[in-house]
């Protein structure tokens, strides 16, 4: 089985479309950045070469003439255009940097300082095919580039889960850079800033995407062994794991309102991102402590994919793509990018864990 199928069928050699009608591309609403650098970090992964480039020449594609990025992309009939607005609403763009920055560090694989190639040569082992060394040194300055600039407009960030999925990145590179120590002090701090008995959290409120700030947390612990990182992780996983449950069925905050301190938690829907940074936040949690309780929730979360969710009804179709997510009355049956992407990023950790 080809587990990639869904991500190809949304793929052309542009990009990965953002969203879909049932199983079908949606073009209307184009590529956006965080999409492409979510699947840059799964073709890495699965080390799917083509996917890798088509992602990586995207977010090439999308630089601006300040260094920094293009938010999304749309089809037109000149080819494709660049822009930071989606149907007139005011992007995200702190964490769809993050995001870019995590895709990219990943990618480099520690070479971020040494300026390595990114993609495998097919050169033999008399290391021939200097076009090819020419064309990879090419995009990894362009690449240098990037990241110099994100880095650069990262020290104004305010957006946790931007300092998240960066650190998630940063803490890749071998030799600590002052911005990983500004996040990780940052994040800290928002959490004691924050945290009381009973709400044992960074923000007044659980919104998506939650898990990904305790996981990037148990990441620099288990990279750097920053105790006071651990210290926090363990609190806030604690905290995430009790609250996102009902009748212990794992039960991610539901879109329709969120849920704010002192105010009544939203069910649905229920997105398959929040499921997913739980899997893998519990994964970094599992590698911290070997703690044999985080493999036995980190298999619950995931079983949420498969139908152990207030539903009974599994996310899951027979061609192992997910659904955009568990509503009121079932599921969304759009197929889209991130939900996919997502849920990929779930199955690669259960596999590593041996909790499928």
């Amino acid at each position: 089985m080809d587990i990639l199928k869904r991500i190809r069928d949304l793929t052309t050699d542009l990009g990965i479309y953002q969203h879909a009608k049932i199983k079908k591309p949606d073009p209307k609403f184009g590529y956006a950045l965080e999409d492409q650098s979510r699947a840059l970090i799964l073709a890495y992964k699965l080390n799917d070469e083509k996917l890798k480039k088509i992602y990586l020449d995207f977010i090439i594609r999308a630089k601006r003439k300040d260094g920094l990025l293009y938010h999304f992309c749309y089809e037109n009939n000149d080819g494709y255009i660049f822009k930071n607005e989606e149907n007139n609403s005011k992007p995200n763009l702190q964490e769809a940097y993050g995001i870019a920055l995590w895709a990219l560090l990943t990618v480099q694989n520690k070479s971020y300082h040494y300026n390595n190639n990114i993609f495998k040569n097919d050169q033999d082992n008399n290391g021939k095919n200097n076009a090819n060394n020419s064309e990879n040194n090419k995009i990894n300055k362009e690449i240098k580039k990037i990241i110099d600039s994100l880095i650069k407009d990262a020290y104004s960030w305010t957006s946790p889960r931007a300092m998240a999925s960066a650190l998630l990145g940063l803490l890749n590179i071998k030799n600590p850079i002052e911005l990983e120590n500004k996040f990780i002090q940052k994040l800290i701090e928002l959490f004691h800033k924050t945290h009381t008995k009973d709400w044992v959290w960074f923000e007044n409120y659980l919104v998506y995407a939650n898990a990904i700030l305790p996981w990037a947390l148990w990441k620099a612990y288990v990279i750097r062994k920053y105790k006071n990182c651990l210290e926090v992780a363990q609190k806030t996983t604690e905290f995430l794991i009790n609250t996102c449950q009902e009748n212990k069925i794992p039960s991610p905050i539901g879109n329709k309102g969120w849920y704010f301190k002192d105010k009544s938690k939203a069910l649905y829907d229920q997105q398959p991102i929040d499921a997913s940074y739980m899997v893998c936040c519990l994964d970094y949690a599992y590698q911290a402590t070997s703690d044999k309780k985080y493999l036995k929730i980190a298999k619950e979360w995931y079983e949420w994919f498969w139908g152990n969710n207030l539903n009974k009804i599994p996310l899951i179709d027979n061609e192992f793509a997910c659904y955009d997510s568990l509503t009121p009355k079932g599921v969304n049956l759009n197929q889209g990018a991130e939900s996919n992407i997502c849920f990929l990023f779930a199955h690669l950790s259960a596999n590593k864990l041996k909790i499928l």
